[in-house]
């Protein structure tokens, strides 16, 4: 049953095409699947995402043969060895702002390319070239197709929609034609790059097609080379984005400089790294002037980054090679020690201030302790303007560790992105389970002020229109409001009362909620808000980026992704954790008449009552203040604005965010936005009342 369909990423590993992820989708099949294809195109093609998965794939170039073999073993079939690309997967195949979601399940990352339960195809993208990422369709087995194509060979956007439709006589209605117009100047995988990632596989037969012009479109050309990884790690310029913070310098192939000026340089760099050189400032003072010294410089220390010594000289030279670099790459550095990486940590953050983004990763034995020195935690850390920390692949550093000490940052621990998908055992379809005992226990980020909750409260068509739910002036009556847990009635609100298990970060904060505002109205919400949650899980799952195109990836929520809620349920949590905590704020997501498509039948259903719903999602935000008299909690109540100026101090920085709200928040739909009424604080009262909406107030 369902129209199923498989995705795979692969990527050439030290020289051989590997498997890195696989994940099956129960209903996806002709112009779906190309919208998805697009997007995780997309997602892995961002310039945000480009260093972590780097990461991943250096982490990958040092796996052993063995560990890319099949296995019966239950752990090794449940573990996500590179969750950074795999949620990448899920975010692009599974989600858009434009209201689509669908759940898909996690497969072990080596599963073949024909194992899966198919009757659509299958999908794959090559990552080995981030600026020049591949895709192909497969059919491996005969589709549920209008016609039939080529078997086993690599098919284009074009060809595998065809196979469903007849782009020439089919009413374009839902933009087939600028669908596969998308996809021009983008490259399919070779049929020699899908035979290496699967050497068993019967690519070598073809079945011709029945209809003429279906037929295959296999590329003989060489596969490309995971440039880079058959070295080491060596990124190349850290300027602007995460774009350029992972771009491989490989020497010239042993070639001496052509050039006088490059065979100055190169003695000169000779010099500078020499142990024995006394007058290293003398030489720096006059290289300085040299136009191309900084890059140049950059370029041989990555390239000699392992057996790079621990020396005062050596500090000075990598702190004016990272000087007003916005990434700084620490991770090939592994002879450095923790007090030289916290020396010259300190330097780039205090002297220049420009780093924003820092990358640890694939630092096996970095320790929590080493990291404290680093980071300088404890003195004054928490002031540090470090937007994100990478943390990919450096197993001494817990997730107990990020979330008492990395809470304001944007975080990527390889953990952290494995939680949301934990996949207990092989075949298990992990997003249809209702079993939370299998889940990881949730996490409590320490960051002072945070936002700890998500609030979705859903009133009906029916009780927005019916007189005993509101005030004399029209606002809603929330002390009246009441929730019907055992069915789905015409007088039914519900709400949903969530923990965020995410940093977030004033900018991801922002983010987060454009990107719900933005897909909320638009979901299909069927008559319950538990059927969005897992879709609000992946608008959560974005970064501090404001410049973002949409595609930036951050970890999923676990507690929304895949520990479901039943409406009107106060979740596992032990004593009153439903509560906001003195200093935390909640997001609250008010979603009127949101059992009706749209406007006009919100208003059909209230032609002959008193009042007309506004179908429409509007936000606002809560901190919990304790009372002067300590008897009790009051809450303020703001709107993004008021919380940027209430969490940040930087005058510009505040002037920047609140204008980029006003731009983002101008292409609202009709009916979003902040909700302004003056009942706001009674729904807050009662949310977090102990009785809540005529629920029990667990003991």
């Amino acid at each position: 049953m369902g129209q199923r369909h498989q995705l795979f990423v692969i990527a050439r590993i030290n020289g051989r095409y590997r498997q890195l992820c696989a994940i099956h989708h129960q209903w996806l099949y002709g112009h779906t699947a190309l919208r998805r294809c697009r997007d995780t195109l997309s997602i892995f093609a961002n310039a945000t995402n480009r260093l972590p998965i780097q990461q991943e794939l250096i982490a990958a170039s040092k796996k052993d043969d063995d560990f890319w073999l099949d296995s019966d073993d239950d752990e090794k079939n449940a573990h996500v060895p590179f969750p950074f690309i795999m949620t990448c997967l899920v975010m692009g195949s599974s989600f858009n702002l434009d209201g689509y979601h669908h759940g898909v399940s996690v497969e072990p990352f080596y599963m073949a390319y024909d194992r899966g339960n198919n009757n659509n195809g299958i999908t794959v993208f090559d990552i080995t070239e981030l600026d020049n990422v591949r895709y192909c369709f497969v059919d491996f087995m005969g589709m549920e197709s209008e016609r039939e194509v080529e078997l086993n060979s690599p098919l284009s956007a074009r060809t595998y929609l065809e196979a469903y439709y007849v782009l020439e006589e089919t009413e374009d209605e839902v933009g087939l034609l600028p669908l596969v117009e998308s996809f021009e100047g983008k490259d399919l995988i070779t049929l020699p790059a899908l035979r290496e990632t699967w050497p068993h596989g019967a690519w070598d037969r073809h079945s011709p097609s029945s209809v003429a012009g279906l037929g295959s479109d296999l590329d003989l050309a060489d596969p490309p080379d995971l440039r880079g990884l058959n070295i080491t790690n060596v990124p190349g310029d850290s300027s602007a984005t995460m774009a350029n913070a992972g771009e491989p310098n490989v020497s010239v192939d042993g070639k001496k400089p052509k050039s006088l000026r490059d065979q100055a340089m190169g003695r000169l760099l000779d010099l500078l790294l020499d142990p024995s050189e006394q007058d290293v400032p003398t030489l720096m003072a006059e290289a300085e002037h040299l136009h191309d010294f900084i890059p140049k410089l950059r370029q041989r220390l990555y390239n000699q980054a392992s057996v790079l010594e621990p020396s005062g000289a050596n500090i000075i030279l990598l702190n004016k090679a990272f000087e007003g670099a916005t990434i700084v790459d620490l991770s090939p550095f592994t002879a450095l020690t923790s007090g030289h990486l916290a020396t010259l940590v300190a330097r780039l953050q205090k002297g220049h201030g420009a780093m924003e983004v820092l990358n640890l990763s694939n630092m096996p034995d970095l320790t929590e302790s080493d990291l404290e020195l680093i980071l300088d935690i404890g003195n004054g850390s928490e002031a540090l303007p470090i937007t994100a920390i990478l943390l990919l692949e450096t197993p001494k550093i817990s997730l107990d560790f990020v979330t008492h000490h990395l809470g304001n940052h944007d975080v990527y621990h390889s953990e952290l992105f494995r939680r949301a998908l934990y996949k207990p055992r092989y075949g298990f379809s992990d997003f249809y389970r209702d079993d939370r005992s299998l889940l990881p226990p949730p996490l409590q980020f320490d960051a002072p002020e945070s936002i700890s909750r998500l609030v979705l409260v859903g009133i009906s068509t029916r009780q927005s229109c019916e007189v005993q739910y509101r005030l004399e002036d029209g606002k809603f009556d929330w002390n009246r409001m009441k929730f019907f847990s055992r069915k789905v009635e015409a007088s039914t609100m519900t709400y949903i009362n969530l923990s965020l298990d995410i940093p977030l970060r004033a900018g991801k904060t922002m983010q987060s909620l454009r990107r719900l505002l933005k897909y909320m109205p638009r979901a299909g919400l069927l008559f319950s808000l538990a059927n969005c949650v897992t879709g609000t899980a992946h608008c959560f799952a974005t970064t501090s980026v404001l410049e973002d195109d949409g595609y930036s990836v951050g970890p999923l929520s676990q507690t929304l992704y895949k520990d479901r809620q039943r409406p009107g349920s106060l979740e596992e949590e032990s004593g009153k954790d439903q509560y906001l905590k003195p200093g935390r704020w909640a997001i609250m997501l008010i979603h009127e008449a949101f059992d009706s498509p749209d406007q006009a039948c919100a208003d059909s259903e209230a032609e002959k009552t008193a009042f007309k719903p506004l179908k429409g999602v509007r936000y606002l935000l809560a901190q919990a203040i304790p009372k002067a008299d300590s008897s009790g909690t009051q809450y303020l109540i703001v709107d993004v604005p008021g919380y940027i100026e209430h969490m940040l101090k930087d005058v510009e920085q505040v002037r920047k965010m609140q204008t980029w709200w006003a731009q983002a928040s101008s292409a609202f739909p009709a009916g979003t936005g902040y909700y302004d009424e003056s009942d706001a604080q009674a729904i807050v009262d009662r949310v977090y009342s102990k009785e809540g909406f005529g629920i029990e107030d667990p003991v």
